[in-house]
């Protein structure tokens, strides 16, 4: 009976280490991912999308563009910037990354027509699970 016993303790934390160091294993590489995707964050790539979206869908006019294209840029360098944090400070890089879409639509509100504003809001993620490149650069 005692040998069972033993036997069914020394299975238990055998899995239960294995268990452990694959955890392990799991977090360091969900941590190198994120790492990864910060420098591959390209702001080029993502600020043509996103202007591929924002051009049409507002009408923006020819000297509009140029002003919203810099603002585009500025949010994701500011985003790229912030993006090595995740991993360490979550809270901190999500409060930082509120701040940031607050700052792209009140300066937005300033570059378009009311009109085009409406057109913006109804275009803006409220998550960061909607399919859209505006969540590559707001959340």
């Amino acid at each position: 009976m005692t040998k069972k016993l033993f036997i069914t303790a020394v299975l238990l934390g055998t899995i239960s280490f294995a268990n452990a160091q694959s955890m392990g294993d799991i977090t360091k590489a969900a941590s190198t991912a994120k790492t990864a995707s910060a420098s591959s964050f390209d702001v080029a790539s993502i600020s043509n999308q996103v202007m591929g979206v924002l051009s049409p869908k507002l009408k923006l006019t020819d000297a509009q563009k140029p002003a919203v294209n810099a603002l585009v840029n500025e949010t994701l360098n500011k985003k790229k910037n912030l993006l090595p944090t995740i991993a360490t400070d979550k809270a901190g890089y999500t409060s930082k990354m509120t701040a940031n879409r607050e700052s792209f639509t009140a300066k937005m509100k300033k570059i378009v027509s009311p009109t085009q504003f409406t057109a913006l809001t109804a275009l803006l993620p409220k998550s960061a699970l909607a399919v859209t490149p505006l969540v590559q650069m707001l959340y």
